[in-house]
Parts: C-alpha cells; structure tokens; sequence
C-alpha cells in the first residue's frame, strides 16, 4: 500500500513538473496510475485505443472482508466505453465490462483459493484545466465471482475512484 502511496504521489509531481500535448481523450495515449474501489484496487494502466475505446489492466490486493489473516492478488482487465465528452467541463463519461483472476491465501491454514471475477459498471473521469494529462475518476458498478473453497462467493455493487497520467 505504500508504493502505492507513493507512485501516485510521484504522478503528481511529475504532472506539475512537465507540460505534454496528450489528453485522457487522444486515441494511442496511455495513462499510468492507481485505481481503488471496494472489491479490488491496484495499479493501473490504460490505453486509448481511439477516442472511444479503451482497454484498462488493474494488478493489485482485493477487498475481501476476511480478517488481516490472509494476502490476495487480483489481475483485471477491462474494456471502457466513451459514451460523451462534455466540453467545457473536461468530463468523459463511460461505461465497462470487467474480467480478472483474483486469489486469497489463508495465512493460518495455507489453503489458497482463485476464482474468475466479472462486472459491469459505469463512471466518468475528469481533466482539470491546464492538467488535461491528469484524469480523475469516479464509478459505480455490480461484480461477482466462484466461491473461495468453504466460503461464500462474492456478490455486490461496488464504489470506486482512481487516478491516472496520460502520456
């Protein structure tokens, strides 16, 4: 988690410290950055294959409730939708499907247990004025997956926000 803290710190010193042409909108641009929502978060890259297309990996730790007796990996990708560009306001709006291989090891027992993970969800990103490299996001979204051998499989609508550079 701390390397986490620290990249997305790093991102924002080197946004304030550069200036670039590229916007979270260009086809062929690629951001770098962190994404957190309460199922999984992660690190996370994202490439504009055009202007409405967009393809996403997460490789990260999950949120799965248990107590601190257990680690997890989780390895997402997902396809974005651009439904519109408001300008003016620098806000894209966009919808996603996701699918991943998520795991969780048992500490007290050494039993380890994957699944295939999937959802559906929508959000929006915003660029600020002078920053359009820097996106913010915001979504909301429905994610389920197997079971994790005795316990139950994980079923819930999911929040979540994160932050990327785009190159």
């Amino acid at each position: 988690m701390k390397k986490l803290i620290l990249l997305t710190c790093a991102l924002f010193a080197f946004t304030f410290s550069t200036k670039t042409n590229a916007q979270m909108l260009d086809g062929g641009s690629i951001g770098i950055g962190a994404q957190f929502n309460t199922l999984f978060y992660g690190i996370s890259a994202k490439y504009n294959i055009t202007d409405v297309h967009n393809a996403q990996f997460i490789v990260g730790g999950a949120n799965y409730g248990y107590s601190s007796d257990y680690s997890s990996f989780t390895a997402t990708g997902r396809y974005l939708y651009n439904f519109l560009f408001l300008d003016g306001i620098n806000l894209k709006t966009y919808g996603f499907g996701q699918l991943g291989y998520w795991s969780v090891k048992f500490d007290y027992s050494g039993n380890k247990y994957s699944s295939v993970a999937f959802g559906v969800g929508g959000g929006g990103e915003y660029s600020f004025d002078g920053l359009e490299q820097l996106g913010l996001n915001a979504e909301v979204g429905y994610g389920t997956g197997g079971s994790f051998g005795y316990y139950s499989s994980y079923r819930k609508a999911f929040v979540g926000i994160g932050v990327h550079y785009y190159f």
